[in-house]
Order: structure tokens, then C-alpha cells, then sequence
């Protein structure tokens, strides 16, 4: 059931009756537009004291090692056009936790780590009212997750940018992963990653200087891969550059899914080619391959498509020479890819540039450098 089907069904079992009788205290009680829109209003102190008394009592009820605010699940929790002047109410949320958690560790003897997952861009993070940073710089946080949301894996998250901010701290960056792999908002197929293309995002991310890899509704059943078999060996070789050194994997493009009340929406693709014009798209490839073969692979619609071998494809300069078409791939688009052979020397670590120059029209809607 969507988030949207939830919401509608104001009497289902998922709902608690605190939500189901205080609509006054939601995000936009003056509309529903969109499921976020019945989200808690974090801006109200009855809807901040109610998820408080939820933490207090795992707190004091159960023994562990850490807990995550996991912010992200939903990523809407002030009123629209109040981020910004509400957020401090959500960072003494988490001074809150972070004081209760202090406690308990002083009577068991050892820290209780703490963590939260937050949008994975900052400028969004903020706007959103998630003032990650302060956390940090504060030191209530152990942990950040930077993330999408749901609808794709993202593979170009700016963990540099946040390296920047956090510089100074002692807090660990891990950069969160979803199973889900579209490259672009309403993209129809839904499949997910395949080892191949975890081993692709985490070694950018990695490279790029995120401490960790964070992996969301990777399980065994149900939110599983499609390539179920190689779960082990995802798990054994994701979380390092060392054990995926040498290994196949593919870069692909995909976009971010979450973005604050009023912000401008992008995504590289789908991609309109043809007229004679240049077009352009990033690919973050992470560590230069050494002794590795790469390719650029494009997924085409359009009559553009059937010349595809005339199109004229440099990477970072370079031309390339078309390869032909390619078999499916899983994940990978429904249209026709064709690929391009990539000179060794081409490939540089971090940002690639594709350039295409196409006569006939047609539209890009799969990106990808592969390395194997």
C-alpha cells in the first residue's frame, strides 16, 4: 500500500488514535494535496512531547547501543514556509534525546551512539527544517545518514559538500542507499539495484569521503534484490574500497527525490537529443579502473536510436567508438541501449563528462558508465 493509501484511510490499523483525533495539529490542515501534507507538525509542542514519550520509553525500556531519528521516514515535519524558523525546535528535539541517552550511559557506563538520517543535500536538509550541521557541531549526533527518500538510489549525493560542514566534528557520514534504481522522476519500471550497481554508487561515495555505506530495505525477502544470490557478497564487499577494487560495476545516473516546499526539482534525464546540438551529462565514477575495461552506455527512444552509431559520443573529451547495441540489462531501461568503447586514459576519478552530438531526434533515457 502507497503512503497515499495510508492517509486516505483515516480508520486504518497503522494510524494512532493521537493522529486520527488531532488533525488541527498536522503540517497543512487546510489541505490535502498530497500524503505529506497529514504529516505531524513538529512546530506543535503536544506533536513534539507525544514522539518524546515515545523515545523516553525505549529508553528506559530497552538495552542497547545506539538509536537513529530517522527523519527521512517521512521527511515533512513543519508546516510549509516554517522550516526555517522552526527548525531549532527540532534540533532540541534531538539535544533532548541526546541528554537522555547521556544519562542512561553514565548508569550503564558506556556512550550510547546516536544517529539521524536527513535529506542528502544540505541546502534541502535546512529547508526542510533538519539543521544537520548544528547537530553536529553541537555534538548531539554520532551518525549522519545522508539519503534519499524512497523512489531511487542516489547516486551523486554532494558528500564532499558535506564533508566541508562537518569538518571539525567527530561525527561519521555515512552515505544511505535505497534498493530502488530509476533515473528519473516517474521513470514506470520498478526494479532494483543489482551488485553491480551497489558496487558502482559505493565505490563514488566512498571515494568521495563518505565514512560508510548505509544500506535501507536491503533485506532477504519481501524489499529485496532482484539478483537475491548476491546479497552475501554485497554485504561482504560494499562497505570498503579495498574489497571492491578490481570488481565489475556500473554508474548509473539517477536523480534526487526530495526536495522542500518551493524548491526547483531537476534530474540530468530523460534528455532530448538531436538537431544537430551538443547535450551533456555527469557521470560520478569514483576511483580511476586500473586494467579495467569501461563503456558508456546509453538508453535511447526515438528514431534517433536506429543511428545511434552515427552519433557522435566523447567522454571528458575523448571520442568514443560505438560498440553497438547491447543486451538488456537488469536494472536497465526498456528502450534500445547502445554502448561506446572507452580508452583507458579516458576515465578520470570522480565527475566524467558524456558529451553527445545526435542529427536525428531522439531522447536519452538510461545513462550509465560501466566498468569491467
Amino acid at each position: 500500500m502507497t503512503p497515499t493509501g495510508r492517509v486516505d484511510d483515516e480508520r486504518s490499523y497503522i494510524h494512532s488514535e493521537f493522529w486520527r483525533s488531532r488533525p488541527e495539529l498536522r503540517r497543512t490542515p487546510y489541505r490535502f494535496a498530497e500524503w505529506v501534507d497529514r504529516a505531524f507538525d513538529y512546530g506543535h509542542k503536544e506533536v513534539r512531547d507525544y514522539h518524546l514519550a515515545l523515545v523516553r520509553e525505549l529508553i528506559d525500556r530497552y538495552d542497547f547501543d545506539g538509536l537513529e531519528l530517522d527523519w527521512m521516514r517521512f521527511g515533512f515535519h513543519l508546516r510549509p514556509g516554517r522550516e526555517l524558523e522552526d527548525a531549532p525546535l527540532l534540533t532540541e528535539f534531538t539535544a533532548t534525546v541526546r541528554k537522555w541517552l547521556d544519562a542512561k550511559g553514565r548508569r550503564t557506563g558506556r556512550r550510547i551512539r546516536l544517529g539521524a538520517r536527513v535529506p542528502s543535500r544540505p541546502e534541502t536538509a535546512r529547508n526542510l527544517g533538519l539543521d544537520a550541521t548544528e547537530w553536529a557541531r553541537r555534538g548531539l549526533v554520532d551518525m549522519l545518514v545522508i539519503t534519499p527518500f524512497w523512489a531511487s538510489c542516489e547516486t551523486d549525493m554532494p558528500v564532499e559538500t558535506w564533508r566541508a560542514l562537518l569538518r571539525g566534528t567527530r561525527v561519521t557520514l555515512a552515505a544511505g542507499l535505497e534498493i530502488l534504481l530509476r533515473p528519473y522522476p516517474g521513470y514506470g519500471v520498478n526494479q532494483t539495484n543489482s551488485l553491480e550497481t551497489v558496487r558502482g554508487a559505493a565505490a563514488s561515495l566512498l571515494d568521495r569521503g563518505a565514512d560508510r555505506i548505509y544500506l535501507f530495505n536491503y533485506m532477504d525477502s519481501q524489499t529485496a534484490m532482484d539478483d537475491l544470490a548476491n546479497y552475501p557478497a554485497l554485504l561482504r564487499e560494499c562497505g570498503d574500497l579495498a574489497t571492491l577494487a578490481g570488481k565489475p560495476r556500473r554508474h548509473v545516473v539517477t536523480y534526487a527525490d526530495t526536495w522542500a516546499p518551493g524548491e526547483p526539482h531537476g534530474s540530468a534525464l530523460p534528455m532530448d537529443v538531436g538537431s544537430g546540438r551538443w547535450s551533456a551529462i555527469r557521470v560520478q565514477t569514483g576511483p580511476k579502473p586500473l586494467g579495467q575495461a569501461a563503456e558508456v552506455a546509453l538508453g535511447i527512444e526515438g528514431t534517433g536510436g536506429q543511428k545511434a552509431a552515427e552519433w557522435q559520443v566523447r567522454l571528458n573529451g575523448a571520442r568514443l567508438e560505438h560498440s553497438g547495441e547491447l543486451a538488456a540489462r537488469k536494472p536497465g531501461p526498456a528502450a534500445p541501449m547502445h554502448g561506446w568503447r572507452v580508452p583507458p586514459e579516458a576515465v578520470q576519478r570522480g565527475h566524467n563528462l558524456v558529451e553527445v552530438h545526435a542529427a536525428d531526434a531522439g531522447r536519452i533515457v538510461w545513462a550509465e558508465i560501466s566498468i569491467s
